[in-house]
């Protein structure tokens, strides 16, 4: 296995498969939070419309302990205190206490409209009757120490809405039925609604509904319509069953905000994940190039070793065979002095290109920028390559435009061409022809050097510019070399303020295209 996959795998491992199986664990944990929090919120909820019974019911059992303590008093007195309960609750309608359950049985009324007591008396005897059961059991409560509240049936006309509370009070010998005839409506707004209003605040909206229209007759909220349908939470009212109270919040519903924050859970880990992922993937591109120079470096060595070795042992060993007298004519002494000066030549221009490689990447080259006639160089390099292109079998054409000035350095410009010429040379193998024209193209002016050699894959035009990348497959990898001689190309270029491409197939090819500046 290359280390390039053992790295990936090794990244895999260590970090993204737990980073994901925490992310899939921690969605199917999702719903049981939400669940969690919603009933813990309910709860909440639950416990705010309980306080708000409680209020309710306080209020109410405090009118009954007042009834329970003026009737225990004389006549007058009580008359009076029920007087002033009547009137400082605008929600009582009257009052009433009943001495038995029987038909004879006396009731005294109590109203602020004295006019009214009078039609009264035989409805609320007739009420009493028909809710015997119910009287019965709240007469055991309270003789057991226990006193409950009941609200009971009643035919009293024009007044159907209004709630009958009844109740056992202590009497001077004997216990005594007694009652409230309330308007939920005032008792509600009056009473309960103050009570909302502190408990509400500005996080829940509290809302009082009549089962029968299901529509709010009391609100925290100005002009809410909402039915007790959309209420988070709906329960009755302790005193008045017909009446439900209801909670929910404002703004977002209970379950939007579970939702919503389901959500940004949600979103959070797989933002996580696509980060982590990211950065995995920069990580590994980053370890991989590191990877990857490090073997080009390593083949780097060894194309070198080889390319040294090869001039420096044909040197050797003519240097030798001329040393040792071994030559047998002069035409062969010659042919030795040929091949040490090429081989010469040959190690001095390895040397020469890694020494020019070495100063370009440390900033150590000194470029001098002037105005160059592209033609007239080319034209110089070719001249100068003549007999050794044709030595190699190559034919050549330059096709030339009219005179094109660029801003480039005259000497960097030559050793480009050259490189590039090389380059051509170094990888055709049947078809040797090699074409060089010029185009100007916006603000550019174009050099196209263009072989009929091997041609480049795909996969490695991205990377044939890299330092010491040498194409590891196919006819290519078949050449020996540095692996520098492009990477240089590109570095002075760019320092040139210009630029370099190849298109390339494999068995048609390469055409090289460098951009240069124009000369204004």
């Amino acid at each position: 296995m290359n280390p390039t996959k053992r790295i990936a795998i090794i990244l895999t491992v260590i970090f993204l498969i737990p980073a994901l199986f925490f992310s899939v664990y921690e969605i199917s944990s999702l719903n049981k939070d939400e669940e969690m929090i919603e009933d813990i919120y309910q709860k909440q909820l639950e416990a705010i419309l309980f306080s708000v019974n409680q209020y309710s019911d306080d209020a109410v059992n405090s009118w009954v302990s007042k009834i329970e303590l003026g009737n225990n008093i004389k006549e007058n007195k009580n008359s009076s205190a029920l007087h002033n309960l009547l009137m400082l609750n605008s929600s009582i309608h009257l009052a009433f206490i009943v001495d038995t359950l029987n038909e004879k049985s006396n009731i005294h009324i109590f109203s602020l409209d004295s006019t009214q007591t009078d039609s009264l008396y035989s409805s609320i005897q007739e009420s009493l009757q028909q809710n015997t059961l119910t009287l019965q059991q709240l007469i055991k409560y309270k003789k057991s120490g226990f006193r409950k509240t009941e609200v009971i049936k009643h035919n009293l006309k024009h007044v159907e809405y209004f709630q009958m509370l009844t109740f056992v009070i202590e009497g001077p010998q004997h216990l005594q039925i007694a009652g409230l005839l309330i308007n939920p409506q005032i008792f509600i707004e009056d009473i309960v609604g103050p009570r909302l209003q502190t408990v509400s605040k500005d996080q829940f909206i509290l809302s009082v509904f009549n089962k029968s229209s299901n529509t709010p007759i009391y609100s925290t909220q100005i002009n809410d319509t909402v039915s007790v349908n959309t209420s988070v939470l709906a329960k009755d009212l302790w005193i008045f069953p017909d009446y439900s109270l209801g909670i929910r919040r404002k703004g977002t519903s209970l379950k939007q905000l579970v939702r919503e924050r389901t959500n940004t859970n949600l979103t959070l880990l797989i933002g996580l994940d696509v980060v982590l992922i990211v950065a995995l993937l920069l990580a590994f591109r980053s370890v991989k190039r590191e990877v990857q120079l490090a073997q080009n470096k390593s083949d780097f060595v060894s194309n070198v070793s080889h390319e040294i070795r090869t001039p420096l042992a044909l040197i050797s060993m003519f240097a030798e065979t001329l040393e040792m007298g071994r030559a047998k004519s002069e035409e062969k002494k010659q042919e030795y002095y040929t091949i040490i000066n090429k081989e010469a030549h040959r190690l001095s221009g390895i040397v020469n290109k890694i020494l020019n490689f070495s100063q370009t990447e440390a900033g150590k080259k000194t470029l001098h920028i002037e105005t160059v006639l592209l033609n007239q160089e080319i034209s110089e390099v070719l001249k100068t390559y003549d007999f050794h292109l044709k030595n190699k079998g190559f034919e050549y054409s330059f096709h030339q435009s009219a005179d094109l000035y660029v801003k480039a350095d005259k000497e960097a410009l030559i050793e480009i061409i050259i490189n590039l010429i090389d380059n051509a040379i170094k990888y055709s193998a049947e078809k040797k022809r090699i074409e060089i024209s010029l185009e100007t193209q916006e603000n550019a002016g174009l050099i196209y050097i263009r072989d009929h050699g091997v041609g480049i894959r795909k996969a490695d035009q991205n990377h044939i510019f890299d330092k010491f990348y040498r194409v590891s497959s196919g006819d290519l990898a078949k050449s020996q070399g540095t692996g520098l001689g492009l990477s240089l190309v590109k570095q002075l270029i760019e320092k040139q303020n210009g630029k370099i491409s190849v298109t390339s197939a494999v068995g048609q090819g390469s055409t090289f295209i460098v951009h240069f500046p124009l000369a204004r």
